[in-house]
């Protein structure tokens, strides 16, 4: 396509069908992955479970417990503030770091939570 037109195959005169075997060798780690499992819509509570675990929640969020081990209390930061970022890992054998921005007015609130 150039310009929003398509283009006859005999434009392109710089197109080696050679390389078409190479183009998918390099691109084949990008793209053969298997399908990630979609979770079940099942609600995971029986019977009265699920009234119990939100009468838990709604007295975690009134006295203000905030849970160790998960990045949200000033012990685990190495810092003196909640971090402005945080690094995961992405792709082919977490082969890139992508930086996450962590804006502490949205998102220490709603991690805590």
């Amino acid at each position: 396509m150039q310009h929003g037109i398509y283009c006859k195959h005999e434009e392109h005169e710089d197109h080696d069908p050679s390389q078409e075997p190479l183009i998918t060798s390099q691109q084949q780690e990008h793209v053969n992955h298997k399908a990630v499992l979609v979770p079940s819509l099942q609600n995971p509570f029986q019977s009265n479970e699920e009234a119990i675990f939100f009468v838990g929640l709604h007295e975690v969020i009134m006295q203000d417990i905030t849970p160790d081990n998960f990045g949200l209390t000033p012990a685990e930061w190495g810092l003196e503030q909640y971090p402005p970022f945080e690094t995961i890992h992405v792709g082919h054998h977490a082969a890139k770091d992508l930086d996450i921005s962590l804006a502490e007015p949205i998102w220490y609130t709603r991690a805590c939570l």
